[in-house]
């Protein structure tokens, strides 16, 4: 299981970073600029997950493997020839945004929510799924209001509602089935609702309010 968790947060830290170095990317910023807000989008929702656990100081503290793997995809995003085939074409761009902020998310929602349930009292289940949703969406909170942008999860076809399925799946999972099936199968529905809402083009009602 650990291993697990370990491969998973790996692969969501590499998704994350990619899709906060884009975003800079987008909004011109330097390779500082990139790396601050690839680092801050991958890390982001566990700290918050830690400081409302009232883990201090968050993990991410003494888990110099995260950050150095955040960094190095941030940079390798960077490299003149990524830059250069990433800027050819804006669909191509926004698709893999897209893939690596729906990996992210979903692999954050998830593992989130199995660190949550480890460190509060048993049969707090909101708190679990909130917590675990929290962890998905506060990288890219974070990477938004950063980058001068309204959050995706205000706006942006289905985000926060994806993230608290794939958190209730995993609390279905875990209490009917196992960990392992409760993070593959939460994860998977996360992605597949993002994917989904993205090609369908699906979102919440917004407001319509007319400017004086």
């Amino acid at each position: 299981m650990n291993e697990l968790i370990l491969c998973m947060e790996l692969i969501g830290t590499v998704a994350f970073a990619v899709s906060g170095a884009m975003t800079a990317l987008r909004r011109q910023m330097d390779l500082l600029g990139v790396l601050i807000l690839g680092l801050i989008t991958a890390v982001g929702g566990g700290i918050l997950r830690d400081l409302l656990l009232g883990i201090t100081p968050p993990k991410i503290f003494d888990d110099p493997l995260t950050v150095c793997v955040a960094l190095a995809a941030s940079a390798v995003a960077f490299l003149p020839p990524v830059c250069r085939t990433l800027a050819r074409s804006t669909l191509l761009f926004d698709r893999i945004l897209l893939a690596a902020d729906s990996v992210g998310l979903a692999i954050f929602t998830v593992v989130g929510e199995q660190a949550a349930f480890g460190h509060l009292p048993e049969e707090n289940w909101f708190a679990v799924a909130l917590l675990g949703a929290i962890t998905g969406v506060g990288g890219g909170v974070l990477r938004d209001t950063l980058a001068g942008n309204v959050p995706y999860i205000f706006r942006k076809h289905i985000y926060a509602l994806a993230a608290l399925a794939g958190a209730l799946v995993w609390l279905i999972c875990h209490l009917l089935l196992d960990d392992t099936t409760a993070l593959l199968l939460g994860s998977a529905v996360v992605i597949a609702i993002r994917l989904l809402a993205a090609h369908f083009r699906w979102s919440l009602p917004k407001a319509r309010i007319p400017e004086e």
